[in-house]
């Protein structure tokens, strides 16, 4: 049985109020309070993964676990569960150990989000160890490493960009929310700054005249879990930018420009397609329940109007848990997806259960619901 304190108990209670006055009456299968607590116990039981579910022992910690790790933390910290906290705590600490080869080197950005991790894990124990190492990952983006593009990266780190940048839809997930959090623990605004500048340049190169974006430039299609990427990458930092910060006007107005457009090619099931233009695609979870994520925390923070967009919310979250199973497993999640420019590739890809790019984006739908 789950064990709270009364300061926990009354949050809690406090949070599952105002959600509801926001959102609505859940039934009791539907309470976010409840899925949050089932899929963050189902990571706790899971070990590290590989990336796609290959039974084979996994050579680091991916990206996809790391996000889902990232929003359990967050759940934890919000409900005030100590004890989910020392678990998820518990799971890191062999990194310094008998797991240090897991810990992914910060050479690219689906490795640098790692250092979400430790940075979370400050917050929420205050141990500077994992500062410095959250830190580690956060500097590292925008400092040259040493390898062989030299002159290709400084050109990049000359014009304010990290050397990491390659005009991926996946990036502005990867490098705003490493940043966003090296923001949070040390009220240093160049991290914010440096982070709020790529993702204009990011605006620039692949959101089109409709809101959405293309996987990149040679891949013309909107891709269903790349658009969410990009969608949470623009929450994590409207949520923090101030409103004097030069970038923060652009940055809304391309979320609001995406946020109207999927409106129109939500499902009738609640979901959207692989392909968010195409409804006849099939539907996915990982990218919808970014798209419901992005949604929330709009409703939340007053960027999005309660009237147009609760009722798209609670469609795609009864929706999102229809696909939820007994173990906390969501199901018809994407496989991992390069770019490509082959539209049959998009739609050919194999669906997964329980993986780790639709847990973690479950997980930040209960935060942003409870927050």
């Amino acid at each position: 049985m789950k064990r709270y304190t009364l300061t926990s108990c009354l949050l809690v209670l406090s949070t599952i109020l105002n959600a509801q006055e926001v959102f609505g009456v859940w039934d009791k299968s539907e309470s976010p309070l409840i899925i949050g607590q089932l899929v963050s116990q189902r990571f706790i039981d899971v070990p590290h993964p590989n990336f796609n579910g290959n039974p084979a022992p996994p050579n680091e910690i991916t990206y996809p676990e790391t996000c889902a790790w990232f929003g359990a933390l967050r759940f934890a910290a919000l409900t005030k569960d100590t004890i989910l906290s020392e678990k998820l705590e518990q799971r890191f600490l062999p990194i310094f150990g008998s797991e240090h080869r897991l810990q992914p080197k910060p050479d690219h950005v689906d490795h640098t989000v790692f250092g979400t991790i430790p940075l979370q894990l400050f917050q929420i124990t205050g141990n500077k160890v994992y500062y410095e190492m959250g830190l580690w990952y956060a500097d590292e983006q925008w400092r040259m490493p040493f390898n062989s593009k030299r002159e290709e990266y400084q050109e990049l780190l000359d014009n304010g960009l990290s050397w990491q940048t390659r005009y991926w839809i996946d990036d502005m997930y990867m490098i705003s929310a490493i940043q966003s959090q090296a923001f949070v623990v040390t009220n240093d605004s160049n991290y914010i700054n440096r982070a709020a500048f790529e993702m204009v340049s990011y605006l620039d190169k692949i959101q089109k005249a409709n809101g959405l974006f293309y996987h990149a430039e040679d891949a013309p299609f909107f891709w269903g879990r790349g658009n969410g990427w990009m969608a949470a990458g623009m929450c994590e930092l409207l949520g923090l930018l101030p409103e004097s910060n030069i970038y923060r006007s652009r940055i809304l107005k391309s979320y609001h420009q995406m946020m109207k457009t999927l409106c129109l090619y939500q499902k009738d099931d609640g979901l959207w397609g692989q392909l968010v233009d195409d409804p006849t695609t099939w539907s996915e979870t990982s990218g919808s329940a970014m798209f419901t994520y992005a949604m929330i925390r709009g409703v939340r923070k007053g960027w999005l109007d309660k009237s147009i967009f609760v009722p798209v919310i609670r469609k795609a979250w009864k929706a999102l848990i229809s696909h939820i199973n007994e173990y906390g497993d969501i199901d018809s999640v994407c496989e991992g997806t390069n770019k490509t420019n082959d539209r049959l590739f998009y739609l050919n890809r194999k669906t997964l259960v329980g993986n780790m790019h639709g847990q973690a984006p479950v997980l930040w739908c209960v935060n942003a619901f409870i927050e």
